[in-house]
């Protein structure tokens, strides 16, 4: 179906009336000339013309085409590529994944492209679209997470059916409401039901390790080790060590319990050298079938810098208690808190400097500071003057966090009000309020990709919140890290100047103190969440940076082996050039010539920087040393790079029947023996759909318009000329 729309630069009425007044005033024109009335009416049509050319144009006419298209129907395939679907507890014929793959290649999946559009996503610790050769080596499956953000993907598309391919070992916080979902499930058995076939061989492994990668010397900290067991059910004792320099530092007893698969023990070090320190933690099994799993390096860098963080509340509120306990526990931050009390002054509520006066909000004062964190507050909190300190202090290379509540993010609180709203992320829309109800949340693209949150992307585990300020209106310079499933912003961050600037569109986030694993020396969900976004926002010494010679820069000190490492060189090395030697575990030396580079998030860097850059990949286990070194040989920097074998998902668990049948038969799929696989999608309604595609064309631009209209004005000139009227 094909018509003209019009969208006019004009009202039709206006272009009318001036076509009418253009009309008289042309005809009187040449109505007092002394030409032939054949010469009047051949004058004045070309002028007519003219102005319907330009009338034509201004109506801005374009061809609209209408036009009726099928679609076939989406159906999602989600293969799960953990590790543990290499497992095979039972002694089967064929590993998961082996079905897996099997079923994938089978007639009854091939058949379904003639019927329906398939979208292959391999499910693990993240989403990988389309695997061509997928690889089951995801530390962990985190299946209920990852189906909402897969769904949430194909909103307004027909999504037929979703097959899962998958061991049903779930390690999301979270389990979805299978009820809810939509749209049917069809999960085939990729292991039969029985009692798993333990070895009698013992072996047992280092497992994971929580510990903080940066601490300030001469401050106790601790590590916690998971020992784990791999195969063998009888109870087993033996020594569990942690050594530095081949010197034994501590020592305790493991003690497992027959079938008991993990353990955990915990150290505490206070260590007294600066820079990098390795660490090793050590198990001794009597029995054991692998010896190379007993072993694991740690690498701590131990500083004696200590960043001051100024913290202002409105209220001694749960997100102040819960806030203020992780950051007095980070050792490398000095945490200043204060609560705004009725008469308008400021209470010191920090242990550790009790009775301490409420610094001078000016320009100066700040200086002292490496970040300040704003609460609940009211525009009243902060004068003007105060108001343009702290955007001074931010501008200058400073860091602000706004954690507010309704009474900071309303229309007259302090996030949009007193200046502090030329550098917040976001600004004020109205209608917006604290909405209550139950979010998910999760990291965007852009969170992900921080080296500041990897370990946390990694993890995925976040308890959902009750609360939500929104809308907000998010600034052009600004990221969203942290969103709800429908996209909702809850951590926004920019650029401000030389400084750093987020907020957090939430009061419930404390909430987070409640769920998720211990890490970083015994610290929670939340602790962990808040000092990494502390450190991320605050800003790199780069005075300091200036001042060294040469520094080497690596994201992480500990890295995946097989994973590409970025390293960058950052100082003063005149017209020489730079070069990159690497030892390596077995003491082998590589050579890599370093580009000039411009430096930043790859390297740990949160401003850009001038540099020099290389990468490699670590192909062994152990510790690397990375020299920067100038090629006239006058300068040179190094530091200590952990290469470590990846920590795999291993349970030795069957499949999680009650997980996947749950979730088949709640959504209103289906859950299939292996030996009916064929007959996976039987009863599945794959009905395509109509689209109308509207497709528009102008044709009011076309290049002979303006050839027209110029041919009549020139046309007009000659017969003007001819006729003696010029």
């Amino acid at each position: 179906m094909n018509g003209l729309v019009s969208n006019p630069v004009l009202p039709l009425w206006l272009v009318l009336s001036c076509g009418a007044l253009y009309a008289w005033l042309s005809w009187r024109t040449y109505g007092k000339c002394k030409l032939s009335m054949p010469q009047k009416c051949t004058l004045w049509g070309l002028r007519m013309a003219a102005f319907l050319l330009l009338a034509w144009m201004l109506l801005l006419q374009s061809l609209q085409t209408k036009q009726s298209q099928t679609e076939k129907p989406a159906v999602a395939l989600l293969l799960d590529t953990s590790a543990s679907m290499e497992e095979n507890p039972m002694g089967a014929d064929k590993t998961r994944a082996e079905r897996a793959r099997e079923l994938m290649l089978s007639p009854a999946i091939r058949s379904l492209t003639d019927k329906a559009r398939i979208f292959t996503f391999g499910l693990g610790a993240d989403i990988q679209e389309n695997p061509n050769n997928p690889q089951f080596t995801s530390p962990r499956s985190l299946i209920s997470q990852q189906i909402a953000r897969i769904l949430a993907r194909f909103r307004g598309d027909k999504l037929a059916a979703v097959i899962l391919l998958s061991d049903g070992l779930d390690h999301s916080a979270e389990r979805i409401d299978a009820s809810t979902l939509g749209v049917p499930f069809f999960i085939p058995e990729l292991e039969e039901p029985g009692e798993p076939i333990h070895n009698a061989q013992l072996d047992f492994a280092v497992g994971e390790t929580s510990y903080p990668k940066r601490v300030t010397v001469n401050w106790k900290t601790g590590i916690t080790v998971a020992v784990k067991r791999l195969s063998g059910v009888q109870a087993a004792t033996f020594p569990v060590q942690l050594m530095q320099d081949g010197t034994v530092l501590q020592e305790e007893s493991i003690v497992f319990a027959e079938k008991e698969t993990t353990r955990r023990i915990s150290f505490q070090i206070e260590p007294s050298r600066l820079g990098p320190q390795l660490y090793e933690i050590r198990i001794a099994p009597q029995e054991d079938e692998n010896s190379a799993n007993n072993r694991k390096e740690l690498l701590i860098e131990v500083t004696d810098n200590k960043q001051r963080i100024l913290y202002l509340e409105g209220t001694p509120r749960w997100e102040f208690k819960f806030l203020k306990r992780s950051l007095l526990a980070e050792q490398n931050l000095q945490l200043h808190a204060f609560v705004k009390f009725g008469d308008g002054s400021f209470i010191s509520f920090d242990e550790s400097n009790s009775g301490d006066p409420m610094p001078a909000l000016t320009h100066d004062a700040l200086k002292e500071y490496k970040a300040i964190i704003v609460g609940d507050l009211t525009a009243s909190a902060l004068s003007d003057a105060e108001a343009s300190a702290v955007c001074k202090f931010v501008e200058d290379g400073g860091a602000l966090l706004m954690l507010g509540g309704v009474n900071a993010y309303k229309e007259d609180g302090i996030a949009f009000t007193k200046g502090l709203s030329s550098i917040m992320p976001a600004s004020y829309l109205p209608g917006s309020s604290m909405r209550e109800g139950r979010f998910t949340v999760d990291f965007t693209p852009e969170g992900r990709v921080l080296s500041a949150f990897a370990s946390l992307a990694e993890e995925g585990r976040f308890p959902p919140l009750l609360t939500l300020w929104a809308p907000v209106k998010p600034g052009p310079f600004t990221s969203t890290y942290l969103a709800a499933a429908d996209g909702t912003p809850l951590l926004l961050g920019r650029q401000a100047g030389q400084g750093r600037t987020a907020m957090i569109l939430s009061d419930s986030l404390w909430r987070w103190q409640m769920g998720g694993n211990d890490g970083d020396g015994g610290k929670g969900l939340y602790g962990r969440f808040i000092t990494q976004l502390i450190h991320w926002l605050c800003p790199d010494k780069q005075g300091e940076l200036a001042d060294t010679p040469l520094q080497v820069l690596i994201a992480d000190s500990e890295v995946d082996q097989h994973q590409k490492v970025i390293v960058g060189a950052i100082g003063n090395v005149g017209q020489s050039g730079v070069t990159c030697l690497i030892t390596t575990p077995s003491n082998k030396t590589l050579t890599f010539p370093m580009i000039a580079a411009k430096l930043e998030d790859e390297v740990g860097l949160t401003q850009p920087q001038n540099g020099f850059r290389c990468d490699f990949t670590p192909d062994e286990i152990g510790t690397y040393k990375l020299e920067a070194r100038s090629t006239d040989g006058t300068r040179h920097a190094s530091t200590i790079l952990l290469s470590r074998f990846p920590e795999l998902e291993h349970t030795g668990a069957p499949i999680n029947r009650a997980f996947l049948h749950n979730l088949a038969e709640k959504s209103g799929g289906a859950w299939v023996t292996w030996s009916r696989r064929n007959s996976l999608l039987e009863g599945v309604t794959l009905t395509p759909r109509t689209l109308e595609v509207v497709s528009v064309r102008p044709i009011w631009n076309h290049w002979f318009g303006l050839a027209f209209l110029m041919t009549l004005y020139c046309l007009e000139w000659w017969l003007r000329r001819k006729w003696e009227l010029v």
